[in-house]
């Protein structure tokens, strides 16, 4: 397959992941012109590529980075082996709710300043998520500003967040010890560098959603603009930082 191909040419001459993911980016697209072709004109769906497309981007965005010596964007090239690193449940809660809602430290619990914890007030029940059409769980957060936001996380997430305020009544930690925690279980899994962080989460968020948008049939523009409306943003073009 082209990608595999170029994957592999990239890792021996030392390129990096976005290269990969631009040329997926475009392909995606490519299979959504193929599907309206199709449409009408009684072909077969391009489905089969957009799946194949996302099975080798998520390869290579572990293998390019992995041997880059180095990160090239912000965003944790494996923030599902980063989450499983981390041994303390409610930190762990903490890092899965930013990676897969997009939100800041802050909406999670952990501020820099002040208290903000994240309690059953903040648990709005199973709804459907509305880029992938997947069933989510919905959470209400406070970000920065003070600034209400409803993103959607996966539906074992949920369940494990419903079932820890059920015991604790309430998620938070100092912001130190949540990013203690990320930046450990980041070394531990090869995935540390200076300046990820917490935030890097945010990062691999945006990377992921965007591609997720694309695989729905959005538009680049349309996807951009979900995406930041998702991490309160806002403006389309604020996107490209957590892109790079």
């Amino acid at each position: 397959m082209y990608i595999a191909d170029r994957g592999q040419a990239l890792r021996d001459a030392g390129g990096s992941f976005q290269t990969i993911e631009r040329e997926v980016l475009a392909l995606t697209k490519l299979s959504q012109a193929l599907d309206v072709y199709a449409e009408r004109h009684g072909s077969e769906s391009a489905a089969p590529i957009r799946i194949a497309l996302a099975k080798e981007k998520a390869y290579w965005r572990i293998e390019l980075a992995a041997r880059s010596g180095g990160y090239t964007t912000r965003a944790y090239p494996d923030p599902a082996g980063l989450f499983a690193a981390i041994q303390d449940v409610g930190l762990r809660l903490q890092a899965k709710l930013m990676g897969e809602s997009g939100c800041r430290a802050v909406g999670v619990g952990a501020p820099a300043h002040g208290s903000n914890p994240f309690t059953a007030s903040n648990l709005l029940g199973m709804g459907t998520d509305p880029v992938s059409g997947a069933a989510a769980g919905r959470i209400v957060v406070t970000e920065k500003g003070g600034k209400h936001t409803e993103p959607f996380v996966q539906p074992s997430t949920y369940r494990e967040l419903e079932a820890y305020i059920a015991e604790h009544a309430q998620l938070a930690s100092p912001y130190r010890t949540f990013l203690r925690a990320v930046e450990a279980a980041a070394r531990a899994t090869g995935q540390y560098a200076p300046g990820r962080g917490t935030h890097g989460l945010k990062h691999s968020f945006a990377q992921a959603r965007m591609h997720e948008a694309f695989v729905g049939g959005l538009s680049h523009e349309e996807a951009k603009q979900a995406v930041a409306n998702e991490i309160v943003h806002n403006r389309m073009d604020s996107v490209d930082t957590y892109l790079r």
